[in-house]
């Protein structure tokens, strides 16, 4: 039977029981500045589990860690960032095997329903003597973070990639205006700042991932003049293909989050990613 989207599948993305479970899974061309759909997908996975709580967060985290999962897969963590008073949270992460790759990767809104109605607010603020104004809630959570992670981009040798979901897309996206990595992926990005900041990152090579109809991508919205940066690369046509000849399927959908929530959720971006 074809899943369903659940309100956990959105909200604790980082509850799930499996990460990497692609087989086999595909190489990440480190090498790469054009979109490549297998680097997209473990930017993606690497998006969804960076929610899983680890021993930086929790005394006693769930089991397999966070850790586990990377190993796993051929990655270790070289650092955790974390700034409680701006609820910012990210890893910096480094491939093991022969192509050395460094991903830098930022978490998305979690749990707390305050914290969405944050992430939407339109206010702006404008950078001291130029035309680029960009989200104050989100300047304001890299700002929290960025001298250490700075510092941590310093020591590497080797390709570094950007990534997040929804608040950590942003997050992502204007790191790069900071310090351009390799290249940028976003899954489920809001817009950050105006035309004058997407003029900044012109010459980043910036991919945003957009699935189905997912509502976050539409804000904050253009009207307050925001604007969304990178190259568009759509996902399919959503949940609804997935649900329309089943009717259990479709029963089960009316206790799940509607189809533009559920599109978020950040599973769907990695199921979706061929």
């Amino acid at each position: 039977m074809p899943s369903v989207t659940t309100w956990d599948d959105l909200l604790r993305p980082g509850d799930a029981a499996s990460f990497f479970d692609r087989v086999p899974l595909p190489e990440f061309d480190a090498s790469s500045l054009s979109y490549s759909s297998s680097n997209a997908w473990w930017l993606a996975e690497l998006s969804r589990i960076i929610y899983r709580h680890d021993v930086e967060e929790e005394p006693d985290p769930p089991k397999p860690r966070r850790s586990t999962f990377l190993a796993r897969a051929g990655l270790h963590q070289l650092a955790f960032f974390e700034s409680r008073e701006a609820g910012t949270q990210a890893f910096l992460v480094e491939s093991t095997g022969a192509r050395r790759f460094a991903a830098l990767v930022f978490r998305g809104t979690e749990r707390d329903p305050r914290d969405v109605a944050s992430d939407l607010e339109t206010l702006s603020t404008r950078i001291a003597g130029t035309d680029v104004c960009i989200h104050e809630g989100f300047k304001e959570g890299l700002e929290a973070v960025w001298p250490t992670v700075a510092r941590e981009l310093e020591r590497l040798a080797c390709p570094v990639f950007y990534a997040g979901h929804s608040l950590g897309a942003a997050l992502a996206t204007l790191a790069a205006s900071h310090r351009p990595p390799k290249a940028v992926y976003t899954f489920g990005s809001p817009r950050v700042g105006n035309e004058a900041f997407v003029a900044t990152l012109r010459s980043v090579a910036v991919y945003r991932v957009v699935d189905g109809t997912d509502i976050v991508t539409t804000l904050p919205p253009e009207i307050a003049g925001f604007r969304h940066a990178g190259e568009l690369h759509q996902l399919g046509t959503g949940s609804l293909a997935r649900t329309r000849l089943d009717p259990w399927i479709r029963l089960r959908r009316l206790f799940g989050p509607p189809t533009p929530l559920a599109d978020h959720a950040p599973i769907n971006y990695v199921d979706r990613i061929r």
